[in-house]
């Protein structure tokens, strides 16, 4: 892993401009709609535009072997769009700068890449962004519940330490009492921040950056996931292994928190009200109860057949019982 730098953030209102400002060949790599937005607040033309598909291993691996030369590769839009660019910038060793139109996932401040092998999440390479542009203007213009779905990776680590502390103790996996510290002040600032988020204000904006940027850093210190990805995060997985569909992050981890908290007899009440208050969509509307139902029940037969992480799923049963109250609560935010 290499050394983590902290990125350099220009952050503020029409922050975009600056792309105007990079020369050489470059490539930009968004999709349909965040490139339309862009392209309506700032006339900037790059010498190549590419449109991203999907994050399938093969798919990147193809644009990697078939794109022409560039000297810089900007990448528009959201996690599929960053992690895009950030597998050819890795693969090419190129300058990349990151221009995240939404906040919905903390891919555009980690060093790995998110591809899908075989419909499952498998994480890749190896590049810490180095410059991001967190343009206001472009941000707001997302539908709100998009940007607070970036709560997610911040929310999780109250699972995700439940899950760290409990392989600590049953297996001896090596826990770190100052970065589980850090990682509860994230959660306890996000907690306080909770209506900036939710409305998606400047302020709530930065922080949330901010937040991911202290993640990655104690993350890459510790050389894993381990304070922000527990349990929750294998029930986001499986649920999309599970349907073969693709939803939105934040969706997914906040179903995960409260399922999870729940198994964990962890303050789910607390859990709940956090992710009301943050606006992550934790019913997930697009998919059906009786998918969600199976999720929860084929849990550890996923997490063991994955090779996933130690976590609360490897010592409580999901039973019909919790299934099914758990089903009731979802039916009532629908």
């Amino acid at each position: 892993m290499p050394v983590y730098t902290p990125p350099l953030i220009h952050s503020g209102a029409n922050a975009a401009t600056l792309l105007k400002e990079l020369t050489g060949s470059i490539l930009a790599v968004t999709m349909e709609l965040p490139w339309q937005l862009l392209q309506r607040q700032l006339s900037w033309r790059p010498a190549q535009v590419h449109f991203v598909a999907n994050m399938d291993l093969e798919t990147v691996e193809n644009l990697h072997e078939s794109l022409p030369p560039f000297d810089v590769i900007v990448g528009i839009g959201g996690g599929s769009c960053c992690d895009t660019a950030k597998y050819l910038a890795w693969r090419r060793n190129a300058r990349m700068v990151l221009v995240p139109t939404i906040i919905s996932v903390d891919a555009p401040l980690t060093n790995t890449i998110a591809v899908r092998v075989d419909g499952k999440v498998r994480y890749v390479g190896d590049i810490f962004p180095m410059e991001i542009i967190v343009d206001h203007t472009l941000i707001r213009q997302a539908p709100p519940e998009l940007n607070r779905a970036g709560a997610c990776d911040i929310a999780s680590i109250h699972t995700a330490l439940y899950d760290w502390r409990l392989a600590h103790r049953k297996t001896g996996e090596p826990f770190d009492a100052d970065i589980a510290t850090l990682a509860a002040d994230c959660l306890r600032e996000l907690d306080e921040a909770a209506a900036e988020i939710y409305n998606v204000t400047p302020r709530g904006i930065d922080l949330l950056v901010d937040l991911f940027r202290r993640e990655v850093e104690f993350c890459a210190r510790l050389g894993s996931s381990r304070p922000e990805e527990g349990s929750e995060h294998i029930v986001a997985y499986h649920l999309e292994h599970l349907t073969r569909r693709h939803f939105l992050h934040g969706d997914l981890v906040g179903l995960g928190i409260y399922t999870m908290a729940r198994l964990q007899d962890n303050e789910p009440n607390y859990a709940l009200d956090l992710i009301h208050r943050c606006g992550l969509r934790f019913a997930v509307a697009d998919a059906t109860l009786e998918e969600i139902g199976q999720c929860l029940r084929r849990l550890r037969r996923f997490k063991d057949e994955a090779g996933l992480f130690y976590s609360v799923v490897d010592v409580k049963e999901v039973d019909e019982g919790l299934v099914q109250d758990i089903l009731q609560t979802l039916r009532r935010f629908r």
